[in-house]
């Protein structure tokens, strides 16, 4: 496998690595509010932690799904990396919704990411067809 390939799907691990620890610090953060409201979360639903998850997303995405999908054509993969984007980068901006509405968004962002990104590897190793 050449070097460019191995950094490729390097990218992609790291991408789906940083989604899933999204999606799992919204999960336990939710439960964590729910279920024990007498210990402080509150350093858990900071909002510099969105704010650093959504760029590892946006910098993942931008170096390893899309310059690939484009010269291949898979549209499809931007376009559900784009989706997992916006969810995140929605959950991370929109300071005044409630935060369990932002741990969804968040959350639903992380599932399209880690799909775009497991997509992805499968093309790229030829696996995957449109």
């Amino acid at each position: 496998m050449s070097e460019i390939k191995e950094n490729n799907e390097l990218i992609d691990k790291l991408g789906i690595c940083a989604s899933t620890l999204c999606l799992v610090h919204c999960v336990l953060t939710g439960i964590l509010i729910i279920g024990l409201p007498f210990i402080n979360v509150d350093f858990l639903s900071h909002h510099l932690i969105h704010d650093i998850f959504a760029a590892i997303v946006v910098v993942t995405v931008l170096v390893a799904v899309y310059p690939h999908c484009r010269k291949h054509g898979h549209k499809d993969i931007i376009l559900i990396a784009l989706t997992g984007v916006g969810f995140v980068l929605a959950g991370a901006i929109l300071h005044d919704i409630p935060e369990w509405a932002s741990h969804t968004l968040t959350s639903f962002g992380s599932l399209f990411l880690i799909t775009a990104h497991y997509r992805n590897i499968k093309v790229r190793h030829g696996t995957c067809h449109h």
